[in-house]
């Protein structure tokens, strides 16, 4: 059976970066911070179950990108970076291997893969580029993008390209959140489904998380975790796997398994 194409989309930025920290009686001994109050330090979360105990996540990642501050602007910027990813790929593919992470796209290109407006792009390229996954530079009248992380192994995941398009020359199964851009519900969706494309596992094509890790990556809360869920699944874009379906093994955390549609094991 021939492999769907898949496009390279940068990762690395949906994880926070991690504070350890250590409970001392009444007080909190961190590497960088010392010995302080008890306290959550600014620009941090914390993280109950982390393998660390008292770990802090920096607010970074999927985590800054919120609908009570950038509205349909975040989903968009999540649309772009999977566009962008497929316009890149494709032109690997047209002139061969691929010479460094920068990639040509014009609005217009961007637009018939998803048909967001002018200003829906600007605002989702600059919220890229604030979350790291993207570097614009400007070369004369063309647009450049650096997909930063996709010529470095562990700095990348596989997006479902042809799975996306469905037969379309746009990204068909996406298009449900391209027309609902103005429900908070479009984003909670594409940012789960970004974190379970960065957590999935090549030789098993699912991703195994908790609610909770879900809630602490994104700052999303459980009802809104499960509606996502609901839309992923109804867009075809993932589904949950059975015990029937793919047995745990003994040591296996009771997690929900989530199969990324259009992607196989490797």
């Amino acid at each position: 059976m021939k492999r769907p194409a898949y496009a390279k989309i940068p990762s690395f930025w949906v994880r926070p970066p991690k504070l350890a920290a250590y409970a001392v009686d009444a007080m909190v001994l961190t590497p960088s911070l010392g010995l302080a109050p008890v306290g959550i330090p600014e620009g941090f979360v914390e993280v109950d179950g982390d393998p660390e105990p008292y770990a802090l996540y920096a607010k970074g990642g999927l985590a800054m990108l919120q609908w009570r501050q950038h509205k349909g602007a975040s989903t968009a910027a999540l649309l772009l970076l999977f566009a962008l990813a497929i316009i890149s790929n494709r032109a690997q593919r047209r002139d061969g291997l691929r010479k460094d992470e920068m990639i040509a796209a014009t609005y217009e290109q961007i637009q018939a893969m998803v048909p967001l407006s002018r200003k829906l792009i600007a605002d989702g390229l600059q919220l890229l580029q604030m979350v790291g996954a993207i570097r614009p530079v400007r070369e004369g009248r063309r647009n450049l993008y650096a997909l930063i992380g996709i010529n470095e192994g562990g700095k990348w995941c596989q997006l479902p390209q042809q799975h996306l398009h469905n037969t379309h020359s746009y990204l068909h199964r996406l298009q449900v959140f391209v027309d609902q851009i103005r429900r908070p519900t479009s984003l909670h969706a594409l940012k789960l489904y970004m974190l379970l494309l960065t957590l999935r596992e090549n030789h098993a094509n699912f991703a195994a998380i908790s609610y909770e890790k879900i809630m602490r990556y994104t700052l999303m809360r459980r009802e809104e975790v499960s509606v996502a869920i609901q839309l992923l699944v109804a867009a075809q874009l993932c589904r949950l796997l059975s015990d029937e379906e793919l047995p745990r093994r003994p040591d296996d955390p009771k997690h929900n398994r989530y199969y990324i549609c259009g992607l196989v094991a490797s």
